[in-house]
């Protein structure tokens, strides 16, 4: 057996959940300015973030990520995955309610990412992130530590490190990247992630990374 971990935005979606979220509100350069201030910390920015989405049902947020296209041949490329006997998820710094929506669509085995608190359906605008980096000492500081939740649910389904894949296209996926057995680069949005890993798909097709992984010894 084996484990295979994708980041959600920007890599199996082709966009991101919180900027079409923030769009069809009208917030979506509220978004963008927290996003793009560095004097936070990154989960403080996820908290910030999940306040704006206030009010938001679970049908809202369902909605927008069912609106954003998969990449190219993701589907044909997690069935392949699955018949070579690995148990594939989502580790995301995006919200469960939504990766829950494309991890069941793929068929996939397990989900890793913030949980928005809900009320009767609705949003309140507090967020349960799983961190981890606490406990591994890594470097990330995200709401969710990507490689914690790698190494988390490689050892849930018995699988070794050396066996397992991650695929990532921000910073927020350079710690799994480098901790993985084979760590791949998808669509590097800059030179720190697409140098984190030897394996890079510059081309929006999922596929890229089945055909890397049959060209290593």
């Amino acid at each position: 057996m084996k484990l295979a971990a994708f980041d959600m935005d920007g890599t199996i979606l082709e966009g991101r959940l919180v900027f079409t979220l923030s769009e069809r509100i009208g917030l979506d350069g509220k978004v963008r300015t927290i996003q793009g201030d560095g004097k936070l910390a990154a989960h403080k920015k996820t908290a910030m973030i999940a306040e704006l989405f206030t009010g938001l049902t679970r049908k809202d947020i369902e909605s927008a990520v069912e609106s954003i296209p998969l990449v190219k041949n993701t589907e044909q490329a997690m069935s392949t995955l699955k018949s070579r006997d690995y148990k594939i998820g989502i580790i995301s710094d995006s919200y469960t309610a939504a990766a829950s929506v494309v991890a069941s669509r793929l068929d996939m085995d397990f989900v890793a990412a913030n949980d928005l608190v809900f009320e009767e359906g609705v949003a309140t605008g507090k967020v349960n992130m799983p961190m981890g980096w606490e406990k591994i000492d890594c470097f990330c500081r995200l709401s969710v530590c990507k490689r914690y939740h790698l190494e988390k649910h490689a050892s849930k389904f018995g699988v070794q490190m050396d066996d397992t894949l991650a695929v990532g296209d921000t910073r927020a996926d350079i710690c799994m990247i480098r901790h993985a057995g084979f760590g791949v680069a998808f669509m590097p949005k800059d030179d720190d992630v697409k140098n984190a890993s030897k394996n890079a798909v510059n081309t929006p097709d999922m596929m890229q990374v089945i055909r890397l992984l049959d060209a290593t010894p």
